[in-house]
């Protein structure tokens, strides 16, 4: 067996310094500090964010960093499909919930200067679609053809995360959309789409973890990192998919239901759908 332990300084030398996914998310934070703040009297109905929006936005941004740039991404990236299903959650399910949960709704106005661009946010917000775009993009970039193709090229990968990354925004909005530019779903239809939603990443999840064969070659080529052989890698991998996303998923419907069913109004307030 090819094992092969890194060095001690691992943790701390091995962070991932693409400049396509710094410059992403120093472009992503750099414009919604500037927006919420010199520029936030350029936007008509403007407040101030509040420190919960402020705490979320970070909190997603870090996540990013966490997935994205961290020696986690080092991991995923040469050695551990556990360490790349554990990235997948983090950049789709976690990091986009909470930077919309931070964003303020009156970001959105300029919107209404672009008709064209508002018909085509709101096309691509609407339940159907964004469950769609989501799941067929998550789905096809765990072909093992793409998958392997995105580990083996660069270029590939940063394609797959930006890609996944935008996807998952759009999953979230029929949800969590801070606009009534962008309607929420409502509460009934937020059930069933968050229910629906969990179907593929768990079901996806069961099938890896059950595999008796290894199902990626670019994994089954990877220097043993550890000790950790390539059956149980992909065991971890499918269960962090399986049990992870579900329980995010879970969460997330168990608080749509209960406001729902106590009547209580929507999450940060619910916008008709249309």
């Amino acid at each position: 067996m090819n094992i092969y332990i890194p060095p001690s300084d691992f943790w701390w030398t091995a962070w991932t310094f693409d400049p396509g996914i710094w410059f992403t998310i120093l472009l992503l934070h750099g414009a919604y500090l500037v927006a919420v703040g010199p520029l936030r009297a350029k936007f008509p109905h403007s407040q101030p964010v509040t420190s919960v929006q402020l705490f979320c936005w970070t909190a997603g941004i870090l996540t990013l960093v966490l997935g994205l740039v961290t020696p986690l991404s080092t991991l995923a990236d040469q050695y551990l499909f556990s360490a790349h299903m554990l990235q997948h959650i983090l950049v789709t399910l976690i990091a986009p919930p909470l930077m919309l949960l931070g964003l303020p709704a009156w970001v959105f106005e300029p919107l209404l200067r672009v008709p064209w661009l508002l018909r085509l946010a709101r096309s691509l917000t609407r339940p159907l679609a964004a469950f769609l775009i989501f799941n067929v993009t998550f789905a096809a970039w765990h072909i093992p053809a793409l998958y392997n193709l995105a580990l083996y090229a660069a270029p590939v990968h940063l394609l797959e995360h930006f890609t996944m990354v935008f996807a998952a925004f759009l999953l979230w909005m029929p949800v969590l959309s801070p606009t009534p530019l962008l309607p929420r779903a409502p509460l009934p239809v937020q059930v069933l789409y968050i229910f629906l939603s969990s179907v593929l990443s768990t079901g996806l999840g069961a099938l890896i973890t059950l595999a008796k064969q290894p199902i990626y070659i670019f994994y089954a080529q990877a220097p043993r990192i550890w000790g950790i052989s390539v059956l149980d890698d992909q065991v971890v991998a499918g269960l962090i998919m399986w049990a992870g996303a579900a329980a995010i998923f879970l969460i997330a419907l168990s608080i749509v239901f209960f406001y729902w069913f106590g009547a209580k109004g929507p999450i940060q307030g619910e916008h008709e759908f249309v």
